[in-house]
């Protein structure tokens, strides 16, 4: 019997994490003796899915964004045909009777599904059992509410069927970067949802996680980067350790990095780890930090310090990590205003380059100690159902400011997390080193950061560090042997200097003759002591001697370098 599983979005192409949980419980199906048939993308698809592929029954993976339009989609979806309807997902546990009512939809399946959702189909389709005895299920029979009870939790996750890709019905899509590695968390921050089996962590052995990866790469030859989602993959160092280790192995042969989440007091305790994971491919790193403030961060039950944030950070550009991820929360707990500017700032002087900060309304997810109280949060809520707001406009507000005002704020703090980084590229502030991992990540792995976005807005920077990146340029050095070195213009001049008012300027700067010159003559064909030997000739008189001169092209050599008008390669 075949059955769809779809996660639908109109906003978005459901690419990237939002399909996996799909997958894994595709291969539940099939295991069970199904036929599982996943789709991820738009809405307005799924009816011609059905149609071309007659299901026995549909499921639907429900969040915070997606449940109005899988209301919608479910009611036209009945009007074709007389097939169940199956809702699952993080959102369950905040949908029910009046969900079920307006819908239409005839199942709410809460939990891991893996064990559930098969035992449900085979009651539903094949006669096989009783709907009270599945847990975690809720249904309306003759117009009643039923509801069974408390959802399974899944302990041994190695026994587990690994994730159905075959099953897609994309087949030109390439699957395998996302990777989960444990489910469940120890942690209780105030705005996580808390889901079903959230607090019981359960971890998959590294053997059992190696050989999905293995896996993965065989059916994926284009695979280079991993993406680990568990909120807990840090919890343990001889785990951490023994991943790492598999990792370098798996990297002799193919060349692969990874990514991770990691809870700052965890990877605290254990921060000697940090090399290792770089060394065996980890090339983004996520950090939770999500104020500046310690009195919101202490009532968001982060425990964490911010001077461990700023230690940590410090610490992670020393070890050579090319990406940090943080994220900070906007609608939050009232904060002393200055907190998280100074937060941001300090963290860019920190980890110039690779700090990446992003930034996010609060959400009030069900279950969440934020929605059931949000006064003791002094919070109010402005949107529970998200029936008008997204990620664009502000569910939550701090008590006495506006929606509006909340916006504002998100706004002011990326303006200022931009200003803050083009200033240092301005400046010429990042190391070349640190640079270059950043176009490797972009350009090998597809993994843009923000400072990449940021130095792409920046044409002259771009195209200079661009050229670093080949390896067929450097920067300006004085000790470079001048009679080896081609300086190469980073610009085309037609497109970029002007000579409004009788001089030449670039960039708004005004130059002088010699200056003018010695860019004309930066076109890669010719050395610099030829280029020195022809502007003394033309612009010496001044000065007292050759090396006198040589001193002021140095010079000039070092602010041209600054600006990145010029790089320079050996020959």
């Amino acid at each position: 019997m075949k059955i769809l599983l779809c996660n639908v979005s109109n906003q978005y192409e459901t690419n990237r994490h939002d399909y996996l949980g799909l997958f894994y419980l595709a291969g539940a199906l099939e295991h069970a003796g199904f036929t599982p048939l996943v789709f991820h993308g738009k809405s307005e698809q799924v009816l011609d899915e059905i149609e071309k592929n007659q299901p026995a029954a549909v499921g639907f993976s429900c969040d915070f964004d997606n449940q109005d339009l899988i209301n919608r989609l479910v009611t036209s979806i009945k009007k074709e045909w007389s097939i169940p309807v199956i809702v699952g997902g993080p959102q369950t546990i905040g949908l029910g009777e009046g969900f079920l009512r307006a819908s239409q939809v005839d199942f709410l399946l809460m939990g891991e599904g893996e064990l559930s959702f098969p035992k449900l189909l085979k009651v539903i389709l094949k006669q096989e059992g009783r709907l009270e005895e599945i847990p975690g299920l809720a249904y309306l029979q003759e117009d009643e509410f039923c509801e069974t009870g408390e959802p399974e939790v899944i302990v041994n996750l190695d026994q587990l069927p690994f994730p159905a890709y075959h099953t897609s019905l994309h087949p030109r899509h390439r699957y395998g970067n996302l990777i989960f590695t444990g489910r469940g968390c120890p942690y209780h921050c105030a705005y996580c949802a808390p889901g079903v089996g959230k607090r019981l962590v359960r971890l998959r052995s590294i053997d059992n996680v190696i050989e999905e990866i293995n896996s993965n790469l065989k059916h994926n030859q284009d695979l280079k980067y991993l993406v680990i989602m568990d909120d807990t993959f840090t919890l343990k160092r001889d785990r951490i350790e023994k991943f790492c280790m598999e990792m370098k192995k798996i990297r002799k042969n193919r060349d692969v990095v990874w990514y991770c989440e990691c809870h700052l007091g965890k990877m605290k305790e254990w921060s000697e780890c940090l090399p290792l994971m770089i060394e065996s491919g980890l090339i983004r790193l996520q950090i939770g930090i999500e104020s500046g403030d310690q009195q919101v961060i202490d009532a968001y039950n982060k425990h964490i310090k911010v001077e461990d944030v700023l230690e940590f950070v410090a610490y992670a550009k020393d070890c050579g990590l090319t990406q940090l991820a943080t994220n900070f929360i906007v609608g939050g707990p009232e904060e002393e205003p200055s907190k998280t500017p100074d937060m941001i700032r300090n963290l860019i002087d920190k980890a110039p380059g690779i700090i990446d900060i992003i930034t996010g309304f609060l959400r009030a997810y069900p279950g969440t100690e934020i929605y059931k109280s949000p006064e003791n949060f002094g919070l109010d809520l402005h949107d529970p159902a998200g029936e008008v707001c997204n990620n664009d406009y502000p569910f939550v507000t701090p008590v006495g400011l506006s929606q509006d005002q909340v916006l504002l704020m998100r706004q002011s703090l990326n303006r200022l997390i931009r200003a803050t980084m083009q200033e240092k590229i301005k400046n010429h502030e990042l190391a070349d080193e640190i640079v270059i991992r950043q176009f490797a990540a972009a350009m090998e792995y597809g993994i843009q950061s923000r400072w990449f976005k940021e130095l792409a807005a920046n044409p002259r920077a771009y195209e200079y560090y661009y050229v670093l990146y080949l390896g067929e340029g450097q920067g300006f050095d004085e000790d470079l042997d001048f009679s080896r070195d081609f300086p190469q213009r980073t610009f085309e001049i037609w497109r970029t200097m002007t000579f409004t008012g009788g001089f030449a300027q670039l960039d708004g700067i005004a130059l002088s003759p010699l200056e003018v010159e010695l860019l004309l003559q930066s076109a890669g064909r010719r050395s610099l002591k030829t280029i020195e030997e022809n502007l003394y000739e033309q612009f010496g008189q001044p000065y007292r001697d050759k090396e006198e001169f040589h001193e002021k092209l140095v010079e000039i050599l070092f602010q041209f370098d600054k600006k990145y008008w010029l790089t320079h390669f050996n020959i």
